[in-house]
């Protein structure tokens, strides 16, 4: 099998990235849609009922073959942040938005 090293380029447009709190998750046969979204507000209707409102800030398609690697390649770094920083995400000294 050949070895593969990708060099990525970021645009100067996207360098600083945009904030997206929260992804949704759909399928087709022939791809995976991850949009990916920024919360802009929330509306409190009764004590069990809260409308989110989010605003699309990327929507990215990947083949399902990529899954794997993505969820792979999250792991691996979720693990590495974790054992630097101590932390667990959502736990009380897990850090927030930048």
């Amino acid at each position: 099998m050949t070895q593969q090293n990708f060099q990525m380029q970021v645009p100067e447009a996207l360098v600083g990235g945009v904030l997206a709190d929260f992804v949704g998750v759909g399928h087709n046969a022939q791809y995976f849609t991850l949009d990916f979204a920024a919360v802009s507000r929330t509306e409190q209707h009764g004590p069990d009922t809260v409308d989110v409102f989010a605003q699309v800030v990327s929507r990215v398609k990947i083949l399902p073959a990529q899954v794997f690697e993505i969820m792979k390649a999250l792991e691996q770094q979720l693990s590495q942040w974790e054992a630097e920083t101590g932390s667990r995400p959502g736990g009380p000294e897990a850090p927030g938005p930048q």
